[in-house]
């Protein structure tokens, strides 16, 4: 992930629902911080990943995560309630 992503470097609190879900990894999304497809003329690839029962996930806002794309406060801002 590009660590210049427009979302501002902080965790992304979001509750999901059951699903497989794509994060932007290009910054060019409408739709952030999940990807919309703009990527395809960059070679940049979104991550995939899913949730199989509604939770709160803290995704990675400034691309130094080494779970993406889960935050793991590598940015040294730790995800609320983030075990």
């Amino acid at each position: 992930m590009s660590k210049n992503m427009p979302d501002g470097g902080m965790p992304i609190a979001l509750t999901l629902d059951p699903g497989t879900y794509f994060r932007c990894t290009c910054g060019k999304s409408q739709n952030l911080p999940f990807c919309d497809e703009s990527h395809s003329s960059t070679g940049q690839l979104p991550i995939t990943f899913k949730i199989k029962k509604r939770q709160k996930v803290y995704l990675c806002g400034c691309g130094s995560s080494g779970d993406q794309p889960y935050c793991d406060g590598s940015c040294g801002v730790s995800p609320a309630g983030r075990e």
